[in-house]
């Protein structure tokens, strides 16, 4: 019996210590980068402007922090001049599709930029355009500038 107990406590403490540790996963500076497992609900991203912080070099023009709210992450996507909320009413003027999930833009001193985020090939993909007064062509060019799976991760 005393054979028993002593063989079950010594197999009991190899197992203990044996126990594989879990480790957050690092970035290259050693900090914890932020995995998210659960999808997140399209209705739930959007975009936050705020003003840029840093010395403007172009004189009095304004500038602005463009960032994603994507689940509990915040991601810088752009600067731009002027950053403004867009409502679904202005989507086609700014040629932005109905079905885009958020879209943020300005107009400053004859020039425009926007960007959008829509759900792409199971993806969602940022897009940003811009137009100007002298422009003839009236294509404001969106090009995808970031693209994240469903849980968050960028996927390019």
């Amino acid at each position: 019996m005393k054979k028993t107990i002593i063989a079950s406590l010594v197999f009991m403490a190899l197992m203990v210590g044996c126990k594989n540790e879990t480790k957050e996963p690092k970035d290259g500076d050693g900090t914890n980068v932020q995995t998210t497992t659960t999808a997140i609900e399209p209705s739930s991203i959007k975009f936050l402007c705020q003003s840029s912080t840093e010395p403007n070099t172009d004189g009095d023009a304004p500038r602005h922090e463009v960032f994603l709210i994507l689940g509990s992450s915040k991601i810088k996507v752009a600067e731009i001049l002027n950053c403004e909320i867009l409502n679904k009413e202005s989507y086609e003027q700014n040629q932005i599709p109905a079905n885009a999930l958020a879209a943020v833009g300005g107009w400053w001193a004859g020039a425009g930029d926007y960007l959008y985020v829509i759900e792409e090939d199971g993806n969602y993909v940022v897009k940003q355009g811009a137009t100007a007064e002298e422009m003839t062509n009236n294509d404001f060019g969106y090009k995808t500038i970031m693209a994240f799976d469903k849980n968050g991760n960028e996927v390019f």
